[in-house]
């Protein structure tokens, strides 16, 4: 029996333009049902949509999520942009709680400036251009795997803390948000977000406090509880795994944190809640 053809939405796209204008500037629409990712190694772009201008300088990476507007690059600037369908990028991302993680990190613009990383991205980036236009057997197998690879290294770049999530001008409260999903189990204190940010502690509570009704702390203390909750629920480590697991070294200082959060220690409350999600799947146990 003859396998049903892919239908077109399920087909791999994925296209990657070359960037060599010594003379004139380059423009590409940006559309919402695509993410972009764009590798500056000299000259400089600018991000226009309906929230405004965002400049961009090389040498960075950027990743725009899904926009609705026009990337323009200057003359004399060198580098590869990449445009793939969110049905191409979520067929890419691996099927398990890592895949989720860097899902819900794509989900938001970034921009890179690790000179490793940056290097490695543009010399993949140009093997999968070679394997979308060269139609050699398994091109299409080719190109997802090189596809992954990328975003696994800008994933990296992130985890590693050298993102700086307001490329975009999107706010110091989303920026703070997108960090501490990639720093919450690493502790990171609110000085360190800020930092990070490059704005002051001051600044930081007050887009939060604006943003959420919370300080930054608060909102991080919740954020944990969130996570325990759903490790203590839907996993069968041990408390003391879960202590762990979420960044504490010292279980009696989890113990201590959650009773402070829900009222009640961490054994008392997956005693209340287990019997009725035990059942129930859950990634959240991955590493």
């Amino acid at each position: 029996m003859k396998a049903p053809a892919p239908s077109r939405a399920d087909r791999f796209s994925a296209t990657v333009h070359s960037i060599r204008s010594p003379l004139s500037e380059t423009s590409f629409g940006l559309q919402p049902d695509a993410a972009c990712l764009l590798v500056l190694e000299a000259g400089e772009a600018v991000c226009r949509d309906a929230a405004g201008e965002a400049p961009i300088a090389a040498p960075r990476v950027v990743w725009l999520a899904g926009r609705q507007g026009v990337l323009r690059v200057a003359p004399g600037s060198r580098g590869a942009l990449l445009v793939l369908s969110q049905a191409t990028l979520s067929r890419v991302l691996p099927p398990s709680a890592f895949g989720q993680e860097m899902h819900r990190m794509l989900r938001a613009d970034l921009s890179v400036g690790a000179e490793g990383e940056r290097q490695a991205i543009a010399a993949q980036l140009a093997d999968l251009q070679q394997e979308t236009r060269g139609g050699a057997p398994a091109a299409d197998m080719v190109a997802e795997h090189l596809l992954s690879v990328v975003l696994i290294r800008l994933w990296r770049a992130a985890r590693a803390g050298r993102v700086r999530p307001d490329v975009a001008a999107r706010g110091v409260a989303q920026g703070f948000v997108q960090l501490a999903g990639l720093h919450l189990r690493d502790h990171w204190q609110v000085a360190d977000y800020a930092t990070a940010l490059g704005v002051s502690r001051d600044r930081l509570s007050a887009a939060v406090r604006r943003a959420t009704g919370r300080t930054p702390q608060v909102w991080l203390h919740e954020a944990l509880h969130r996570e325990a909750t759903e490790l203590l629920s839907h996993s069968s480590l041990q408390v003391a795994q879960v202590a762990f697991r979420l960044g504490f070294s010292d279980p009696a200082y989890f113990n201590r944190f959650f009773k402070r959060m829900e009222g009640v220690p961490p054994s008392r409350y997956r005693r209340r809640t287990r019997p009725r999600t035990a059942e129930a799947p859950s990634f959240a146990a991955w590493p």
